[in-house]
């Protein structure tokens, strides 16, 4: 992704924070994985992954690290966009298999203090849920 392809999906009072956002996008995991963000604003963002048939399992359905790689790079994105933060936990919750097509993220910030963000992420694919997952950031404070 580029800069000009992010602006058409990201909201304009993000605009300030476009390189960090452009940073996480073509981060070296999201693009082997065919990770593509769809939107981003302040409280939300969200993402879509095409299931190829490296991420099924065998037992012939996604992989269960595969929706949790979509579901943390969501959560990421969402809080790495105004400061440098690092997973410190989530409680994720496998709904139901997905059996391929698309699977697609939505993150929700539910609380942010001065040092910690704490965001919802779900993860469907052809509408039905597949997993949810509390998450938890620490902001690092860089100086």
């Amino acid at each position: 992704m580029d800069i000009e392809a992010l602006k058409s999906v990201v909201s304009p009072d993000l605009h300030n924070y476009l390189n960090n956002i452009l940073e996480m996008c073509n981060a070296p995991y999201a693009t082997a994985n065919g990770l593509e963000l769809v939107s981003a604003d302040i409280s939300t963002v969200r993402m879509r992954m095409a299931v190829r048939p490296e991420h099924m399992n065998s037992n012939g359905v996604v992989h269960g690290a595969a929706t949790y790689g979509l579901l943390d790079h969501t959560f990421a994105i969402a809080c790495n966009i105004t400061e440098p933060t690092v997973g410190m936990n989530c409680a994720i919750m496998y709904h139901r298999p997905c059996r391929g097509g698309v699977m697609e993220s939505e993150s929700q910030v539910i609380n942010e203090s001065k040092s910690v963000i704490t965001v919802d992420v779900k993860v469907r694919s052809g509408g039905k849920l597949i997993a949810s997952a509390q998450c938890i950031g620490f902001k690092m404070r860089m100086k």
